[in-house]
This record gives C-alpha cells, sequence and structure tokens, in this order.
C-alpha cells in the first residue's frame, strides 16, 4: 500500500512519528475531559470547579507542548532528510484518512 514506511523510512523518522504520536495523545486527552466536563454540566447541571478548569488548562498545556515539540522535530527531519519527511507526512495523511473515514462511519 502506498503511503506506508518502510524499512529505509521508518527509523529516520521514529523520533518526529513519536511526537507526532505524543501530540495526538494530548489533544485526546484534552478533547476527552472538555467532552466529559461538558457533559456533566448538560446532563447533572454541574459546574466546572476552579480544580477541574485547572486540569484543563494543563491538559491544554500539555498538548501546546507537544505541537511544538513535533514541529520541531518535523522540521530537523526536513533539513536531515527531506525524502523521509515526505515519507512520514504521507504517512500521517494516509492514518488520518483512513481513521478519520473509520470515525465517521462509526457515528463520530
Amino acid at each position: 500500500m502506498q503511503g506506508l514506511l518502510d524499512e529505509t523510512t521508518r527509523e529516520p523518522v521514529a523520533t518526529a512519528f513519536q511526537a507526532y504520536n505524543a501530540m495526538e495523545t494530548t489533544k485526546r486527552r484534552h478533547f476527552d475531559y472538555l467532552n466529559l466536563l461538558e457533559s456533566r454540566q448538560k446532563k447533572f447541571n454541574l459546574q466546572v470547579t476552579s480544580d477541574q478548569n485547572a486540569l484543563l488548562a494543563a491538559l491544554l498545556e500539555d498538548h501546546d507542548h507537544a505541537v511544538k515539540n513535533f514541529k520541531l522535530l518535523a522540521g530537523e527531519l526536513k533539513r536531515r532528510d527531506e525524502q523521509a519527511h515526505q515519507s512520514l507526512f504521507k504517512y500521517i495523511g494516509l492514518l488520518n484518512e483512513t481513521l478519520g473515514e473509520a470515525g465517521q462511519s462509526a457515528g463520530h
């Protein structure tokens, strides 16, 4: 399948891809917590506490740091190995396209 990483690109992109995965994790963690708080507010009329707001802010800060780290590492990869950089972004695009379609078909 075109767009997949292979044995020549997997190693050069590993650090940037790990940073991408961290960025995805922190994004999901922030949105999951935000959705949980909003759901509790709608269902049970529970107001968000200052501790919950602080955790939400910390999760967003985690994500901001993860985004900056990914951008830094992706830029370093591009300077070091343009072909590997392109392969990484093709792979990320394929993942997002495929998983986005799977999420939509599951009703998300």
